[in-house]
């Protein structure tokens, strides 16, 4: 599965939007390859992967050991090496945690499915590593025979190595037939961070302290966590323009799974760099208990009855977690569509478009008018893997458990077959429709805002002016004019303010009115506030004039 997570847009202003959030890809292009033999049609049970060896005690530990000795990884790395060699381009180093990773997973692989992503994740991070799911091959064939093997893998090589810039490479295998037939794994993996040490356990409580740097390409880090009660938070990050950041994120008061999502953005959007969990409190676990991957569209033949299912699963989820179910859009789901056949017919995932833009662009193109955009994007083999995938993502859960959004489209296209099972590339997009709110209670909202950010008093004459104001903006009288008049009536303020300055916007959505920009002179000592309903060309008929004129008194 591949995801992508989520741009998160406040459109405060119709031409301004304001960006409240980022829009992170994660899993960017991976995906699974399996050569299968003939499926089983018995009933598969849950699947206990309990590898024998020790886990590591830190992600990203240096005293890592090297990659091991191994004629068929040491034939394939070969292989790997020689086709750079003839592109010129750099080739990925064997990297002894995900030879381990590898290993483990061969042992475990079944014939007739695609490696469960649970299971790919516990491998990665019982090794030490947080960068999300690799793109993986697996071959099954003789292992005694290497050069049957890599005959296989030559095929696949230059369109794998070809769609992406791997860093590291791990090999393993699992004799899984008494002739010496069994299975290789061939896991590429990209990374675009370094950072110290990370604890995987913290079971006597602190800090999990995360110090890094992201690649010269990428910009803006962010850290996200879901925490055990499943809310999201965004711990205060300090960062250099190096690309260096820091933070800590407290562990004495949580019990359990801390999941980390590490992001930044580069030219397609915002990327999760990493995901990964850390145990407050508590050990990490020794095991992970897999339950049969269904494929759930095996029985859909149209992307619109696996779109309805995808539907039915969010609502679900918002549910769970005590939140209004959302509305079905088609206006919105006609975006998500044309953006995952966009994705499909072009081989990316993200939610920058070469051809479109971003979420935002594509919503404003469309002509949907809403104060909020946010986007998921994802590529997997089911439904509810791929909403699996989405919730157990900092970032994108925030998106799924907003409580600002109201209405959802999604979309969804179908891609080739692997193992068996329907790849599938989704979209979804979140909207705000907001109710219609009546002026005065629009304005009793706005004043309480000022009063629980600062110390401003009411002033009636400034008021009384500023409603003047808005209602001359509303009626269309040129701004300039406008201004022009209200100058003239200020004037007559002179001997009780030093001066006045105006905050002037249009907003559809009271919620999103972000009153903090507002407030970032000491001085100020009074406000007036002035409202009025607007028919906005772009924003429409619940668009409200907004105007605030702020005094220093003498």
């Amino acid at each position: 599965m591949v995801l992508a997570w989520a741009s998160l847009l406040l459109l405060a202003c119709a031409s301004n939007p304001k960006q409240i959030g980022k829009d992170p890809a994660w899993r960017q292009g991976n995906r699974v390859d399996q050569t299968v033999r003939a499926p089983r049609t018995a009933e598969l049970a849950p699947l206990i992967f309990a590898p024998s060896g020790a886990a590591v005690t830190f992600y990203n530990d240096p005293l890592i050991e090297p990659a091991p000795p191994h004629p068929l990884g040491d034939a394939i790395v070969r292989a790997i090496a020689s086709h750079h060699a003839r592109t010129g381009s750099v080739s990925p180093k064997p990297d002894g945690r995900l030879y381990r990773a590898a290993a483990e997973l061969a042992a475990v692989v079944p014939e007739d499915a695609p490696l469960a992503y649970p299971l790919i994740e516990f491998a990665l991070q019982r090794n030490g590593i947080i960068e999300p799911s690799p793109h993986i091959l697996v071959i099954w064939g003789p292992l005694n025979q290497p050069q049957a093997i890599i005959d296989k893998l030559s095929e696949r090589l230059p369109a794998i190595l070809g769609a992406g810039t791997f860093t590291r490479v791990g090999i393993g295998s699992a004799v899984r037939k008494k002739d010496g037939e069994g299975v290789a794994i061939l896991a590429l993996q990209s990374s675009y961070l370094t950072t110290k040490p990370i604890p995987r356990e913290l079971p006597t409580g602190g800090d999990i302290v995360i110090e890094g740097r992201i690649d010269s390409r990428y910009r803006k880090p962010e850290v996200f966590v879901t925490r055990e009660d499943g809310s999201v938070d965004r711990p205060r990050l300090r960062t250099r323009r190096s690309g260096a950041f820091r933070t800590e994120i407290p562990c004495t008061r949580h019990q359990g799974r801390q999941q980390i999502e590490i992001t930044a953005i580069d030219a397609s959007g915002s990327n999760v760099l990493a995901n990964f969990p850390v145990w407050c409190n508590r050990r990490a676990p020794m095991s992970v208990t897999i339950e049969p991957t269904i494929d759930d569209t095996a029985d859909i033949t149209e992307p619109g009855r696996a779109e309805e299912l995808m539907f039915e699963l969010v609502n679900r989820d918002r549910k769970k977690h005590g939140l209004p179910p959302l509305a079905s859009s088609p206006r919105v789901a006609a975006v998500s569509r044309a953006h995952s056949q966009d994705m499909q017919q072009n081989g990316f995932v993200a939610h920058v478009s070469p051809t479109t833009g971003s979420a935002a662009d594509r919503v404003r193109a469309a002509r949907i008018r809403t104060s909020v955009v946010l986007e998921n994007v994802a590529r997997a083999y089911g439904v509810a893997e791929a909403q699996a995938g989405l919730m157990n993502s900092p970032g994108h859960r925030a998106n799924l458990l907003s409580d600002l959004v109201t209405h959802i489209g999604i979309g969804i296209a179908f891609g080739e077959e692997v193992a068996g099972r329907r790849e599938l590339f989704v979209t979804q997009v979140f909207t705000r429709v907001p109710p219609m709110i009546a002026l005065d209670a629009a304005k009793k909202r706005i004043q309480r805002m000022l009063r629980s950010r600062s110390r401003l008093l009411r002033d009636k004459s400034l008021a009384d002016l500023a409603q003047e104001y808005a209602r001359s903006l509303a009626t269309g009288l040129p701004s300039d004019e406008t201004a022009r008049r209200m100058a003239q009536k200020l004037e007559t303020l002179a001997n009780r303010y030093r001066r006045v300055t105006s905050a002037i916007t249009t907003v559809t959505d009271i919620e999103t009115f972000d009153v903090d920009t507002l407030l970032n002179d000491k001085r100020v000592t009074h406000y007036g506030l002035g409202l009025a309903r607007v028919s906005h060309e772009e924003q429409g008929e619940g668009a409200i004039f907004i105007v605030i004129l702020l005094g220093q008194a003498r």
